[in-house]
């Protein structure tokens, strides 16, 4: 278990915690995004999603 997000449902806003080090559960670091013009780079997977891409299907 190395990161994970929560999720807003009424609004653009996205919490992120992922491990910095995979071997050591005290380093921990957080991240806000908010807002439909951010992305967030998913450290496990190596990706970038843009908040568009989650909130797709979403008016608020």
């Amino acid at each position: 278990f190395c990161e994970y997000l929560l999720v807003s449902q009424t609004e653009p806003y996205i919490e992120q915690y992922y491990n910095q080090e995979r071997n050591s559960n005290d380093r921990w670091l957080w991240q806000v995004h908010s807002g439909l013009e951010q992305s967030i780079f998913l450290h496990s997977l190596k990706v970038e999603v843009p908040l568009t891409e989650i909130y797709r299907r979403i008016n608020f």
